[in-house]
């Protein structure tokens, strides 16, 4: 136990959980090896790191996703996961660590596969996954419409996950910060792995962002680390992160109103910070991976939306 303490695996996955079990199980089996296709549980890990809540994970529940999980539950006095990211990643024993700021995201099997082939391409890349919400409008329209847990719970029965992973794109949309499509830049991803090296070289998180839920964190994190000049931006358009519903910070607002004056205080606390308004990071991406059937009406909508931004010569 002690020699698998200090075993460095190539890849860290750093998950963060607040009050939200149910969910977080669902993401936390989508990262273990009985899921992700293709790979050796020993080149990664999972490092769960869970803020107190009333409603909590377990040591036991979380390594019975494999011993390649840790779980640490942390006393937190700030609202938003900054710390408990930074903390991650210091407990982190791979040379590359990835992001997943909400554990409500569940991801599909080739996650792993293609960050750890993104590294080996170039030492220096930042993967990025993109996002979608499961149903087939964005979950903060729809919880006032009544969308629930139990819905989505119905939706996931009737593609049988976690059968094949994959037909998660058959019951989803995308993310806001995707709705563009992913030829075209995107403003964040929720699950995004860069070299632990230049995590720290940008100076991780920035304790500024303090609103419930982070504020803008992981658009601010995700933009930095994409505008560093010795990083190569790869997406993977054939996977994804699929945001189960929890009555998180956005989703949980009940009218468009009182979503839009949020909305326009995180953008201000990022304008304050910044000294700028936030822009999705504007350098070009290689796209790496395969595409499944139940994927591509998302290549196609990207395509649609990028011709109509940039044009066609045809």
């Amino acid at each position: 136990m002690f020699f698998h303490r200090l075993k460095k695996h190539r890849l860290s996955l750093i998950v963060i959980v607040y009050n939200m079990p149910e969910q977080a199980k669902r993401t936390l089996y989508s990262l273990s090896g009985a899921y992700q296709r293709h790979i050796n549980v020993a080149d990664y890990e999972v490092i769960v790191v869970e803020n107190m809540s009333d409603h909590m994970l377990t040591r036991e529940i979380v390594r019975g996703f494999g011993s390649n999980f840790t779980y640490y539950p942390r006393e937190e006095t700030s609202p938003s996961p900054v710390g408990a990211i930074n903390f991650g990643v210091q407990k982190a024993t791979g040379k590359l660590v990835g992001i997943m700021v909400d554990g409500a995201r569940m991801v599909t099997p080739g996650v792993v596969r293609y960050v750890l082939m993104a590294h080996q391409i170039t030492p220096n890349a930042v993967v990025s996954v993109p996002g979608y919400h499961l149903g087939d409008t964005l979950q903060q329209e729809m919880g006032a419409s009544g969308y629930n847990e139990f819905i989505e719970e119905n939706l996931l029965k009737q593609i049988d996950w976690p059968k094949d992973g994959y037909r998660l794109f058959e019951i989803a949309c995308f993310s806001g910060t995707c709705a563009g499509g992913f030829l075209k830049p995107i403003g964040e991803s929720n699950c995004f792995c860069l070299p632990k090296n230049l995590y720290l070289k940008a100076g991780g998180c920035d304790p500024r962002f303090d609103l419930p839920g982070g504020g803008f964190i992981n658009l601010d994190l995700y933009r930095r680390f994409c505008d560093m000049e010795e990083t190569t931006l790869f997406i993977l358009p054939g996977e994804g992160t699929f945001h189960q519903y929890h009555g998180g910070v956005t989703t949980s607002v009940s009218t468009d109103s009182d979503r839009s004056a949020l909305i326009e205080k995180l953008r201000d606390q990022y304008l304050d910070i910044r000294g700028e308004k936030f822009s999705p990071p504007q350098k070009k991406a290689i796209y790496l991976g395969t595409i499944a059937e139940s994927a591509q009406r998302f290549v196609r909508s990207s395509s649609e939306q990028a011709i109509m931004r940039y044009g066609s010569k045809s």
